[in-house]
């Protein structure tokens, strides 16, 4: 029997996986990538990063355009991976219910929270599932209350707004993720694009990854088409594949990952992701996949898998899924009702494969269908009884197993005493005794200690979340945040750590202005760009640079005006800005973002050169 997949990179043919198995590189296609985005989505060359994953590039887009302890608005149908993102920037995420014909918030569940909130910064815009958000509506309320919109795109490049704008094109920031089974698709990687030439530039990582994630990340199509090919023999065997790649850690589990703004992907995936991303807007008609709401889920997936349609992998099982890190994320499921109740209804069906091919499945969710119009705000979240029972059953078959392990150890304990006793071991035998009974009382430890646990339970009267409990909650992750960066910062500036990236572009500036002061030609701005490599990055060895003069000395001005443009009428500490129109990237062909520099260091600069008497400096 023929089988259909919704995950398990399902969507790569055997070309896809094999191109993506040899696939090479070099740092010319990591460049590249950056200037196609820069292009497209209207930003400076160095306003543009690549990352190792998504949310790194999320969580700078954060940093570079909210301030730290803002609350950022998230829809409650998400990935915990945002919600990871917002807490790494220093900001509190704030969930917004949604529409059941969206799966997102719009103007009106956005009106609704701010009512409620204060001290909101920035909103995320997520387009689940390619689904396009009502952004006129949301753009309207972020501009009455002067928000930051960033566009999260990992569901929906290359789609357009009801409006005709294409996503990407409208927000202060916008973010992609290459993870896998996202619209651009490889296996790992996110970019980070700021489309404010005000806001700072961001830095592009050069410390690849490690070699096991590496690995994980060119082998995943390979190791999934071998997954598949198992449930195609066997359901059994198909999981029991899933959980022994798993477990060797060959493929990575949903959602699990790290923050890390040093590391960017390979520069093969580099490259895979921009020859997808130049070809999207032929391919990406339709969401990446289509959604249905069932009145009984397990039921209806349990249909779909003995017709050969395995769609367990869904976007979104709970509101913040997936399930293992739904505790964390510190949702509340009565703050948004309808997502909650969304959660537990609906089935996601792919779009890559032919109408023929899916009908079969259609024909069975459709039986179980619920009516959108019948979702309300007032309606109440009900425990689903069948997952409670479930449950009960998982823990009573744990008890049980526990309960065999104590009993073959027992004998096991048993006979050997009976050995010992015959061998005329006294002594052994003694010991082993008192062994026992160790394990015993620490047993029966342990058993109280849970009984208690349960009697302090029962007895805590039920307390009701109200809006003054979320207000502290929220002051003490805001107060946790501030206190943590203070710390980081401490570090760094004590040369303890080095996570954060300013500090050392700073120094590197630093070495810019004594190169170009002790220069013979100080007239000269250099820009240095790597030469083209198309090696893999495990060969590269050092990259050739080639000098490129932009500046040509103005008679009459000083060394400082020569080498950064002439400065306008300005206040003190007010920033000027270099012409950023004559500044290229030689290699990219891209305008590189104007560099922001206060009249107080100018003037530094030029007594340090000479060029003034001696003045004080405060």
């Amino acid at each position: 029997m023929k089988k259909y997949f919704l995950g398990l990179s399902s969507a790569y043919s055997a070309k896809d996986t094999l191109r993506h198995t040899f696939a090479f590189g070099g740092e010319f296609d990591l460049s590249e990538l950056r200037a196609y985005l820069a292009a497209h989505y209207g930003a400076t060359y160095d306003h543009v990063a690549v990352y190792a994953n998504g949310r790194t590039a999320l969580a700078v887009a954060l940093k570079n355009t909210v301030k730290r302890g803002g609350k950022v608005v998230v829809t409650s149908l998400t990935c915990y991976a945002v919600v990871q993102a917002v807490r790494a920037a220093g900001c509190v995420p704030i969930f917004a219910d949604v529409d059941p014909d969206k799966l997102h918030f719009g103007k009106k569940e956005l009106e609704n929270l701010l009512a409620k909130e204060t001290n909101v910064q920035a909103v995320i815009v997520q387009n689940n599932l390619g689904i396009p958000a009502d952004i006129e509506g949301i753009m309207e309320v972020a501009n009455a209350h002067k928000l930051s919109v960033i566009e999260d795109l990992a569901h929906c490049v290359g789609r357009k707004y009801a409006n005709g704008r294409e996503v990407g094109t409208i927000g202060r920031a916008v973010v992609l993720s290459f993870g896998k089974g996202k619209s651009v698709d490889a296996v790992a990687g996110g970019a980070v694009v700021l489309t404010d030439p005000l806001d700072n530039p961001v830095k592009q990582p050069d410390m690849k990854p490690a070699f096991k994630d590496r690995f994980r990340v060119r082998f995943y199509p390979l190791f999934s088409a071998i997954v598949r090919g198992g449930y195609r023999l066997n359901n059994k065997l198909g999981k029991g594949l899933t959980a022994f790649f798993v477990k060797i850690h060959a493929i990575k589990k949903s959602a699990d990952g790290d923050i890390n703004q040093k590391i960017r992907p390979t520069y093969w995936q580099a490259k895979l992701a921009l020859r997808q991303l130049q070809g999207i807007s032929h391919r990406n008609k339709k969401p990446i996949r289509d959604y249905y709401l069932v009145n009984n889920r397990d039921n209806v997936l349990a249909s779909l898998e003995k017709k050969g349609y395995i769609f367990h992998d869904i976007w979104y099982d709970t509101p913040v899924a997936p399930e293992r890190y739904y505790s964390k994320s510190d949702f509340h499921p009565e703050l948004c009702p309808i997502a909650t109740k969304l959660a537990t209804q609906i089935v996601n069906v792919p779009n890559w494969y032919k109408k023929d091919e899916i009908a079969p499945a259609l024909s069975i969710i459709k039986q179980d269908l619920v009516d959108k119009d019948a979702i309300s705000e007032n309606e109440l979240v009900v425990i689903d009884e069948e997952k409670e029972k479930e449950k009960a059953i998982k823990a009573e078959k744990k008890d049980f197993k526990k309960k065999m392990a104590e009993k073959v150890k027992e004998k096991k304990a048993k006979k050997q005493t009976e050995k010992l006793e015959k061998a005329g071991k006294a002594d052994k035998v003694e010991k082993l005794a008192r062994k026992l009974e160790k394990v015993k009382q620490k047993k029966a430890e342990k058993e109280a200690k849970a009984k208690k646990r349960v009697v302090k339970e029962k007895s805590r009267p039920e307390r009701k979340i109200t809006k003054a409990v979320q207000e502290r909650r929220v002051e003490k992750l805001v107060e946790a945040d501030i206190k943590t960066a203070e710390k980081m910062d401490e570090r760094e500036l004590n040369g303890e750590d080095s996570n954060y990236w300013w500090l050392e572009e700073a120094e590197h500036h630093q070495e810019e202005i004594k190169e170009r002061e002790t220069s013979n030609r100080p007239a000269l701005n250099r820009v240095y760009a790597p030469s083209r490599v198309d090696t893999d990055e495990s060969f590269l060895e050092e990259t050739e640079l080639e000098e490129v003069e932009e500046y040509e000395p103005v008679a009459g001005s000083t060394q400082l005006d020569r080498t950064m443009g002439q400065l306008g009428s300005l206040g003190p500490d007010k920033p000027d800005y270099r012409d950023d129109k004559k500044v290229i990237d030689r290699m990219t062909g891209m305008r590189v973002a104007p560099q922001k520099i206060s009249e107080r260091e100018m003037l530094k600069r030029e007594i340090a050169a000479g060029e003034r008497g001696e003045q004080n400096v405060i």
